[in-house]
């Protein structure tokens, strides 16, 4: 037996990229940030490995690293 053949509805193409969708309501837009950055910010300074002397960046507050070219531990 053969399948009976069923037409579909054609389905309307959308205009836009979001059109039809529900988006629930709120703000429309991010509120205006006074500051060009926000958050904070960790100084630091560079510091030169004693093995191979390549500089890596450390943070204020760090009292040792690992250098990121010789993998050896340094104090700053």
């Amino acid at each position: 037996m053969a399948a009976a053949k069923v037409k579909g509805k054609k389905g309307k193409r959308p205009a836009r990229n979001l059109d039809g969708v529900r988006v629930s309501k709120g703000l429309k837009k991010a509120p205006a940030s006074k500051a060009e950055v926000s958050g904070r910010t960790s100084p630091g300074a560079f510091y030169w490995c004693w093995a191979c002397g390549a500089s890596n960046w450390v943070p204020f507050g760090y009292n040792y690293f690992y250098c990121w070219r010789c993998v050896v531990l340094n104090r700053c």
